[in-house]
């Protein structure tokens, strides 16, 4: 199971519109289960928008 962290790690830029939508960006490279996982904690509301650049890597220190 996924945690929330690493779904929330995918997302580009959320924002709440009118009328209960939620949209959604999420980077280029996101797994097929993001977008389910999206779908079913936001409901039908959700819009995806055209997904933004690949994820960043994370840098080491």
């Amino acid at each position: 199971m996924m945690t929330d962290d690493e779904f929330e790690g995918w997302i580009a830029s959320m924002s709440r519109g009118d009328c209960g939508f939620t949209y959604i960006k999420f980077y280029a490279d996101a797994p097929e289960w993001v977008r389910d996982m999206a779908i079913n904690h936001f409901g039908k509301g959700t819009v995806f928008l055209p997904p933004a650049e690949v994820k960043p890597k994370a840098t080491a220190a």
